[in-house]
């Protein structure tokens, strides 16, 4: 049955998102063209259906939301969303150029990090699967004789499009794989794989590879940019942030590694430990480039240091995304953080449990909650407190007394639980 755009079943203009429409994630022009077809309720109902099936998709299938990918992964889902309910709702010809650009672009970043191709294309079956048991429990909202007349259409036509998108994505796996074989960022990503994975990798491999010698002190920087451009991979900014750090750092060689769309990785190194003062005035040193952000890991030395670093500076990214800190964020001053981050959702259970009143998500009690972890970290010195704060005394005393009734106990010797609870709701809040 061949459909146009004017009898087109009612049915999909209908769709709306559960609650508040949900901010798109895709390219602009890509919402705007769904938009004018379809309307504004059936694109929040497909951004928020996405959200879902992108979620769903990288809990089964863990590649798509690797380091780099998921951001690229989760526009390329919404974007496929979208073309397919324009698609429901007009029927175009199956053809390539039904695959969306955002599609294409997430694809060839999984085949650069070598994610296998029967991966990637489960990740388009459960995607299918996914989209086609949400719309039929919208279509189940339906008079019975629509959902005779549709359920069947909508099914053919979804498999369709599922077969077509696979397609695609596998011939344009193929030849960037190839592409990137034969590339030399391949070669230097493969030794950077191993490094970080632990396997032994000789110096003198490392050093013609990677044009960058292991028997040095090193610090890792995760660099990356909120909304990259899907059709600009080359991360000139990125790579430019980098170079920035490493010379106000006064480093003696910089190596960078693509991780993805919209993440670099890199190593700064020095023949003997830089002084800390070096790395703790970098975000005063270097310009801030917003939206670009970077995080920074411990110094450490040789292939092990190496490691260390960047899985710290990859912790201090973590923390980043979680909280409130600056465009650079200093593993230094967050491991402990990250270590009681590791499980958000825990660690909001612990802070609430811990802190009771004190842990309510409004201006006066996040002031309270603050001049209290100040004061316990200036070893309870009011002085000490309100100079940190910028304060008078008697106001850090005064909020430390409402406090301690919020707690509803006095403080004790210890305070180890209030102080990391106050430290959890700091970077995450504690509701």
């Amino acid at each position: 049955m061949s459909m146009t755009a004017s009898s087109a079943p009612s049915w999909l203009l209908r769709l709306r998102p559960s609650g508040p429409p949900p901010e798109p994630a895709c390219a602009p022009e890509t919402v705007a063209a769904a938009r004018e077809r379809l309307g504004a309720g059936p694109v929040g109902w497909a951004v928020e259906v996405a959200r879902e099936m992108a979620a769903h998709i990288v809990r089964q299938v863990p590649e798509h939301g690797g380091p780099g990918a998921y951001v690229p992964f989760q526009r390329a889902v919404e974007a496929t969303v979208l073309i397919a309910l324009r698609g429901l709702l007009t029927e175009p010809e199956p053809a390539a150029a039904l695959v969306a650009p955002e599609a294409v672009a997430s694809n060839s970043q999984l085949a650069r990090q070598n994610v296998p191709l029967d991966r990637v294309l489960r990740g388009v079956r459960l995607g299918h699967a996914w989209l086609h048991g949400r719309l039929l429990e919208a279509l189940g909202e339906e008079p019975e004789d629509v959902r005779a007349l549709e359920t069947h259409r909508v099914s053919e036509l979804l498999f369709v499009y599922a077969d077509v998108q696979a397609s695609r994505l596998a011939e344009e796996y193929v030849a960037e794989r190839e592409r990137w074989r034969r590339g030399t960022e391949a070669a230097r990503r493969r030794v950077v794989t191993d490094l970080l994975a632990g396997r032994a990798v000789g110096g003198s491999v490392a050093a013609r590879t990677l044009g960058y010698d292991l028997a040095r002190h090193h610090a890792a920087f995760v660099i990356t940019s909120p909304s990259p451009d899907p059709s600009d991979d080359s991360g000139d900014a990125l790579r430019q942030l980098a170079a920035d750090l490493s010379r106000a750092a006064g480093a003696e060689n910089l190596l960078t590694v693509t991780a993805g769309s919209g993440e670099l990785w890199a190593w700064a190194c020095w023949p003997a430990a830089p002084p800390r003062h070096a790395l703790a005035q970098l975000p005063r040193r270097v310009r801030e480039r917003r939206p670009l952000r970077a995080a920074l890991g411990p110094v450490g030395y040789g292939a092990e240091g190496f490691r260390r670093s960047h899985r710290g500076a990859r912790e201090a990214e973590r923390v980043a995304r979680l909280g409130r800190t600056g465009w650079l964020c200093d593993y230094a001053e967050v491991s402990t953080a990250a270590l009681l981050t590791a499980d958000p959702e825990h660690a909001r259970w612990f802070a609430a449990r811990v802190l009771g009143p004190l842990a309510a998500d409004d201006p006066r009690t996040r002031e309270l909650r603050e001049t209290l972890r100040v004061y316990l970290a200036e070893g309870r010195s009011p002085q000490n407190a309100a100079e940190h704060l910028f304060i008078a005394r008697n106001t850090v005393t005064y909020r430390v007394r409402r406090a301690i009734d919020l707690l509803g106990s006095p403080l004790g010797p210890d305070c180890l639980e209030i102080r990391l609870a106050l430290e959890i709701a700091r970077l995450l809040g504690a509701t």
